[in-house]
């Protein structure tokens, strides 16, 4: 199969046995890198915080002026990229365990059950003709709706394996969250397969890069 691969993206193609699912948007030309982060998740991660008891720390770390546009913000609104990437270094700063992280993840994506990520959890909850790659399919979506810019890409690896690319993320290299977001996209897939593994791939780490393999049984 022939490239999809964005340019200036780390690997140089991918390769013949294996089958890409979903593509890289058609808009990641015009948009290569997310310019801004939805004000729902930081608010969902900030609640989260505050219910594990870390909210105070993480105040005393992240920038005023990042915070108070965080608590002020609505939920749906679209924040510039430098808040979310304040915010992410905030929770790093705080050397939680990777469980912990992990869990909080998590966490994030039942509290956002009831926003822009319902209808494709649901569908996937459901059973109604969804199978796994579907799901996967459908939970991607939610990467466009908590970015403006960049993108994602599914490649299969296998017939229960695939691998979720993605570009344009500025917050990639903060490992808070990474190993978070490694967190949120396993409770997502849980809707929808009985057991999941879901592992970064360090060699696609960049700035601005990341992928994690997903398998389930």
């Amino acid at each position: 199969m022939g490239s999809t691969l964005p340019p200036r993206y780390p690997e140089k193609t991918h390769s013949a046995d294996e089958e890409v699912l979903l593509p890289y948007p058609g808009s990641l030309a015009a948009e290569p890198s997310a310019t801004h982060i939805r004000g729902t998740l930081l608010v969902a991660s900030t609640r989260t915080l505050r219910n594990r008891g870390h909210f105070e720390r993480y105040r005393s770390a992240i920038p005023p002026d990042d915070y108070a546009t965080i608590v002020s913000s609505a939920a749906a609104t679209w924040l510039p990229i430098e808040v979310g990437i304040a915010h992410y270094r905030a929770c790093d700063s705080l050397d939680l365990s990777v469980e912990e992280q992990l869990q909080m993840g998590g966490e994030i994506v039942r509290t956002m059950q009831k926003t822009f990520i319902g209808m494709a959890l649901k569908a996937a909850s459901s059973g109604a003709g969804i199978t796994p790659v579907t799901g996967l399919k459908k939970f991607a979506s939610v990467f466009s709706r908590s970015f403006k810019g960049g993108g994602v890409c599914i490649v299969r690896l296998g017939p229960k394996d695939v691998r979720v690319e993605f570009v344009g993320l500025p917050v990639s290299g903060i490992r808070y969250f990474r190993i978070a977001y490694r967190g949120f996209i396993q409770a997502g897939c849980e809707f929808f397969a009985r057991r999941v593994v879901v592992a970064e791939l360090g060699k696609y780490l960049t700035a601005t890069t990341l992928a994690y393999r997903i398998a389930w049984v």
